[in-house]
């Protein structure tokens, strides 16, 4: 698939050779993974040393996985470390932040799910570590609350909170297994904070409602639809074409209001929080608050089907999740719909730039002299 990523520029590249190379790196991350929760069950910590990252072929070392340590260098060198998180949203109002509190506040938005996607899992543990390694004081706002309102999780578990709660410390305990270093993190309960400031939260929801505009809510609301990457890649999306009910258009609301809720400096979100915190910015500069929510986002991974259709997400080709075991991965990635020349919104070469090089610092394929070597 990469040398069909790659055709214009290499014909002899090895499409064999190339989905190799993939395979081997995701089936490190697998072996690691199994060694961590092994090490974990015998109570042995596993040596930041011992993963593979010795050679880093000029990769700056913000880019590469570091479980501990915070760092110690210029302000640069922690905003380098910052900016390889992903998206930022206003890279001005953060370098202000940073030279004025020496530990800001970092909530990381977590959506419980049965089903963990590998960004959910090997991005966010990546992200985490950074901020921890950049001095943030770091909490996990484990956002239960919301995840009762998923129709594919209450189909699942059903809707009960503690059901849902348990979802949560088996995410945790993935993250663990990962690497994610949990001693320098805090996991809060969205559900705890709104049942303690439950007048605040919905009076705080719906002043947000109340003054923010309807037509830009629907408007980030099929942005995010033409962004969800399990409806990319050509499908038709209906939420260009049909109205949206009352509890999608309340929503954003809900969200921005749970983020405002926090006393927070700094958010790492995901997609799904975009519209929230887009509301939330605006609403602060409305009522002229004093502090605005600074986000991160996680990178979007697309989809690894070529017309995976509306719902799509019934069909697990689509990504790659962290239950799935080597074989699946292997299949999945060979299964990946990758144009001819064409590198725009390649799957396997977004996996590459996201997941792989992050976390190892490096991607080889393994080809011979006549074949102009190793890539």
């Amino acid at each position: 698939m990469l040398s069909r990523a790659f055709g214009g520029y290499k014909s002899s590249f090895s499409a064999d050779l190339s989905v190799q190379a993939l395979h081997r790196a995701f089936g490190t991350l697998l072996q690691f993974d199994r060694n961590h929760q092994a090490h974990q069950l015998h109570g042995h910590p596993v040596s930041p040393d011992g993963f593979p990252q010795e050679h880093s072929r000029g990769v700056p070392s913000a880019c590469m996985f570091e479980p501990t340590g915070t760092v110690c260098g210029s302000f640069d060198q922690k905003l380098a470390t910052l900016r390889s998180i992903g998206d930022c949203v206003s890279e001005y109002e953060l370098s202000v932040l940073l030279k004025k509190i020496p530990v800001p506040v970092c909530y990381v938005w977590c959506d419980p799910s049965p089903w963990m996607h590998i960004t959910q899992g090997i991005s966010m543990t990546s992200n985490v570590n950074k901020m921890v390694k950049a001095g943030f004081e770091v909490k996990l706002l484990m956002a239960d609350w919301f995840a009762r309102m998923d129709p594919q999780i209450t189909m699942k578990v059903g809707s009960d909170l503690s059901n849902i709660q348990t979802i949560g410390r088996y995410n945790i305990e993935v993250w663990k297994a990962i690497g994610m270093n949990l001693g320098g993190v805090e996991v809060v309960q969205l559900s705890d904070k709104i049942s303690c400031k439950t007048d605040e939260y919905w009076s705080l929801a719906m002043d947000i409602a109340r003054k923010s505009d309807l037509s830009r809510i629907k408007s980030w609301l099929r942005v995010y639809a033409s962004k969800d990457p399990r409806r990319c890649q050509g499908s038709i999306d209906p939420y260009m074409s049909r109205e949206f009910s009352a509890a999608e258009i309340a929503n954003p609301c809900l969200q921005s209001a749970g983020i405002l809720l926090q006393k927070a400096d700094v958010w790492l979100l995901n997609l799904d929080q975009h519209g929230g915190h887009i509301l939330a910015r605006q609403y602060c500069k409305h009522i002229e608050r004093e502090t605005i929510p600074i986000a991160f986002f996680n990178n979007v991974l697309p989809n690894l089907l070529e017309h995976p259709g509306f719902g799509g997400c019934n069909d697990t080709r689509w990504t790659i999740f962290m239950e799935d075991c080597e074989e699946e991965v292997c299949s999945k990635i060979e299964d990946a719909f990758c144009p001819l020349k064409n590198a725009k919104c390649n799957p396997c070469l977004e996996y590459i730039k996201y997941i792989i090089l992050p976390w190892f610092g490096k991607f080889e394929v393994l080809q011979t002299v006549e074949n102009s070597g190793i890539k």
